[in-house]
C-alpha cells in the first residue's frame, strides 16, 4: 500500500518591498499571504493615537444585535471619521490599489471599501468559527471557487499578533476547495503571527477566523480593511462622513468611500442624474480641513 504524505499548509510571508506582483502571486496560489511592513511604524503610531480616545469611551449598547459577537471585544467603525491616517494613507495606499486592480479589474471592474473597524480583543475573547468574507453574498457561495473575486481583506495588526493573544487564523488553499459547504475546526487554520504594521491579506473565498485571546493581560488590536467589487453594495454607508471632511480627501479616497461614481466593466454606476456623482455634487477634493467639523474628527 502506498502512503501519501501530506504536508501542513504554510502561511507565506512577503515583504512589501517585493511589490504587488509578488504579493498577488502568493495570494492567487494560497488564498492568503502576510505582507510584512504594510504600514510603517510611524503610521501605526499615528493610527493608534487617533483611535485611542474613541476606544477608551466605547460601550456596547444594550440589546445590540452584535452583543454575542462583541463579547470581550471593542469595535470602532466609521474609521474615516476618526483617523486622518486612514483617510490619507490607507485609502491611497499604493500597494493596496495595485493588488485590488489585479484582483477585481479583469472580471468586475472598479472596487471600493465595504467596511473597516478597529477591533480590540480582551483576554478571554473566545474566537470565531472559520468563515469566508463573501458568505454574505449567496451567489458567491453558490459559485464557490468559480466565483469572481468579490472581496479582499487587508487585516492589519496594530499590536503584536501571536497565537496566545488570538491572532487571526487562516487556512491556505481553502479558496480552491470544490465544496465550500465543508466546515473544519478552527485549529486546522494557521495563526497569522505578525508585528504591528504587518497585514494578512486573504481572498473573500478563504476560510479564516479570529483566534482565542488566551493571554493574561494583552489587548490585541488590529483592523480588517475589506475592499469589495463595486458591483456589490458596501456594508458601511458613507452618509455619516461630513461633506467638508470628504472634501479634504483625494479623488481616489473619495471614490473608495462611495462619494464618486465607479465603473463596473465600463458601465458607470452610483451616479447622480446619470452623471458622475462627484460632478453632480460639485464635489471638491484635497481641501484644508475646516475647524467647524468638530472634535470627533482627526
Amino acid at each position: 500500500m502506498t502512503v501519501i504524505k501530506t504536508s501542513r499548509p504554510v502561511l507565506r510571508r512577503v515583504p512589501i518591498s517585493a511589490g504587488a506582483d509578488a504579493i498577488f502571486q502568493v495570494l492567487q496560489e494560497d488564498g492568503c499571504v502576510i505582507i510584512e511592513g504594510f504600514l510603517t511604524p510611524e503610521q501605526v503610531r499615528a493610527f493608534n493615537a487617533e483611535v485611542d480616545p474613541h476606544l477608551k469611551k466605547w460601550e456596547l449598547g444594550q440589546g445590540s444585535m452584535q452583543e454575542g459577537y462583541l463579547a470581550n471585544m471593542k469595535q470602532l467603525s466609521s474609521l474615516p471619521l476618526f483617523s486622518k491616517t486612514f483617510r490619507d494613507d490607507l485609502m491611497n495606499h499604493e500597494i493596496l490599489h495595485e493588488i485590488c486592480k489585479k484582483a477585481f479589474g479583469p472580471e468586475t471592474g472598479d472596487y471600493w471599501l465595504t467596511t473597516s473597524s478597529v477591533l480590540e480583543t480582551d483576554p478571554g475573547y473566545p474566537g470565531q468559527e472559520l468563515h469566508r468574507e463573501h458568505d454574505g453574498i449567496p451567489i458567491c457561495t453558490t459559485l464557490g471557487r468559480e466565483s469572481p473575486e468579490t472581496m479582499l481583506n487587508f487585516l492589519t495588526a496594530l499590536t503584536e499578533f501571536t497565537e496566545e493573544n488570538g491572532a487571526t487564523r487562516v487556512l491556505p488553499g481553502s479558496h480552491l476547495w470544490e465544496d465550500f459547504s465543508k466546515s473544519v475546526p478552527a485549529d486546522q487554520a494557521l495563526p497569522a503571527e505578525m508585528r504591528p504594521g504587518d497585514a494578512v491579506l486573504f481572498s473573500g473565498k478563504t476560510l479564516h477566523g479570529a483566534g482565542k485571546n488566551q493571554s493574561k493581560d494583552f489587548l490585541r488590536r488590529g483592523f480588517p480593511l475589506i475592499m469589495q467589487s463595486c458591483q456589490f453594495t458596501p456594508v458601511e454607508a458613507s452618509v455619516a462622513i461630513p461633506r467638508s471632511l470628504v472634501e479634504t480627501m483625494t479623488p481616489l479616497a473619495q471614490k473608495m468611500v462611495g462619494w464618486r461614481s465607479v465603473s463596473a466593466k465600463g458601465v458607470e454606476i452610483w451616479t447622480y442624474d446619470l452623471k458622475d456623482l462627484a460632478k453632480g455634487l460639485q464635489l471638491k477634493s484635497d481641501q484644508p480641513l475646516k475647524k467647524e467639523i468638530g472634535n470627533g474628527v482627526h
